[in-house]
């Protein structure tokens, strides 16, 4: 069976688990939410939050909502005891690793669908800039897909992983986080020089799309 073939099999399994099991896609929801608006009453000045917080707490409010969910992205396999199992395929390790990281993408994309427009709405603020802010957030989403589910695999079987996934997520995909940051202050304020900060984000990105697979292989091989 295809590298291919078995990501898919494992994709569409969790995406049927997804759709009857609705918890944990509703209660990210509720926490990004809840997050916009403690930012937004938090940055009040003279009666309105001030555009300029946009880019930060967009990005801060994706990235606390993507570990949220990434705490439960292995749950299935963990808790029916197949983890081991799914690994050992002929094809590897692989196609575990790329189903998951896509369901994280699919996932934090949903999120940001429902978060962009509350942050522009609560801030009272207009998409400026959309293709720069578009790009800056496809590449950020996959980074941040990536990395994270990097670090939730290797982290699977450890005690206390709620307390170590964010020491470890957090710091590594800084770079990405301060890039997109950049990117959407400049394009809000439709300026130019987002090229650098993009190129930085697509390095950052293509540095852990070849490395997380191969990484989360060696370890489980030990």
């Amino acid at each position: 069976m295809t590298v291919a073939r078995i990501t898919w099999l494992l994709l569409k399994k969790d995406l049927r688990i997804a759709a009857r099991s609705r918890e944990m896609l509703g209660f990210t929801l509720l926490f990004a939410v809840l997050c916009v608006i403690v930012f937004a009453f938090g940055f009040l000045q003279e009666g309105a939050a001030t555009a300029g917080y946009v880019p930060g707490v967009l990005w801060v409010t994706l990235l606390f909502s993507s570990s949220v969910s990434l705490l439960r992205l292995f749950a299935p396999e963990e808790e029916g005891g197949t983890l081991d199992l799914v690994s050992s395929t002929a094809a590897g390790t692989l196609p575990l690793f790329i189903s998951k990281a896509t369901m994280q993408l699919l996932f934090t994309g949903l999120v940001t669908v429902v978060v962009l427009p509350l942050v522009l709405l609560f801030f009272n603020t207009e998409l400026k800039g959309f293709g720069q802010t578009a790009a800056a957030l496809g590449l950020g989403l996959v980074g941040m897909a990536t990395v994270g589910t990097l670090c939730s695999a290797l982290l699977v079987h450890v005690r206390l992983r709620e307390v170590l996934l964010p020491l470890v997520l957090y710091p590594t995909v800084a770079p990405l986080l301060i890039s997109g940051v950049k990117v959407t202050s400049i394009a809000l304020a439709e300026g130019e020089g987002t090229g650098d900060w993009l190129t930085l984000m697509l390095i950052f990105d293509l540095l852990f799309v070849v490395a997380s697979p191969w990484l989360h292989g060696r370890a489980l091989q030990r």
